[in-house]
């Protein structure tokens, strides 16, 4: 009867950090050519939500029966859904202390207000972006609310 050795069972260390080697050098590759493709997730996801509160603006303002007022603030980006009054229904920050970590949002005009019948005095345009990709959210006098990419 012969017995094997009982050194000659699992691996040996070198073989394990050959593995973890491996492991962390296709784990960096993937992370550089995902980052791009995260980035846009973002921008898209932080135009949709910005978009849907622009329609939480209107139905507030409809069922309040009071004209809302959209605030933007591009230099800190963040802007946050108020009335007249001051009272504050829903804020949102864009910056990097946020969900989002964009880096840019302009917004022409600053504030925007939205009355009871779902029409903004004025026509408005917000770009959202980070890493030079962009997008666009756009809300019509008539009230219509439209996500676009910037060229």
């Amino acid at each position: 009867m012969v017995q094997g050795r009982r050194g000659n069972r699992g691996y040996t260390m070198i073989e394990l950090l050959v593995v973890m080697l491996i492991v962390s050098v296709v784990a960096g590759i993937t992370y550089v050519r995902m980052r791009p493709s995260l980035e846009r997730a973002r921008v898209r996801g932080a135009a949709s939500v910005l978009a849907g509160d622009l329609q939480y603006a209107q139905v507030m303002a409809a069922r309040l029966r009071r004209p809302m007022v959209i605030s933007m603030n591009t230099t800190a980006l963040t802007y946050q859904i108020a009335d007249r009054a001051g009272a504050v229904y829903r804020m949102r920050d864009l910056s990097t202390a946020g969900d989002y970590a964009l880096g840019e949002l302009q917004a022409t005009p600053a504030t925007l207000e939205v009355f009871p019948n779902a029409i903004a005095a004025q026509s408005a345009t917000y770009t959202v972006g980070a890493n030079g990709y962009r997008r666009r959210v756009t809300f019509s006098r008539a009230g219509q609310i439209r996500v676009t990419t910037v060229p």
